[in-house]
């Protein structure tokens, strides 16, 4: 079964940060890039982004939870999450049938947030995805 973490994760991260949509343009074992678009009818709202990582290193699947719930709750501002941690972390353990203590949330929270995945514009990195509280 061919492995899709990365492009899960990403269309969750990004979806999160205000992505439409996510062209994707190269896939290698080490490396993912694509281009988010913001409004499909705005050339001027795309941005495109690589992030290199391999499958095996992307955030585990809490993260991922974390990520899809930030997302499906629409809790960023910008790319702030808008909501206190504690209420995050009820919200995230009210999703859960296994609830993840203080301190594990607070990993995870972290993980997260060390997630960084670079803009570019050419060939350069101009700037970077991220979420933070």
């Amino acid at each position: 079964m061919l492995k899709m973490k990365r492009k899960e994760f990403l269309i969750q991260f990004l979806g999160a940060l205000g992505a439409n949509d996510i062209e994707w343009s190269r896939e290698e074992a080490n490396y993912i890039s694509g281009r988010v678009i913001y409004d499909k009818n705005d050339p001027e709202e795309i941005q495109d982004f690589c992030w290199n990582i391999s499958e095996n290193d992307v955030p585990n699947s809490s993260v991922l939870d974390l990520v899809k719930l930030i997302n499906e709750k629409g809790l960023l501002r910008i790319d702030q999450i808008s909501v206190t941690r504690d209420r995050l972390y009820e919200m995230y353990n009210g999703r859960r049938a296994a609830k993840v203590s203080e301190k594990e949330f607070s990993d995870i929270l972290e993980e997260l947030q060390n997630v960084e995945v670079p803009m570019i514009k050419g060939d350069v990195e101009v700037d970077f995805y991220f979420i933070h509280e």
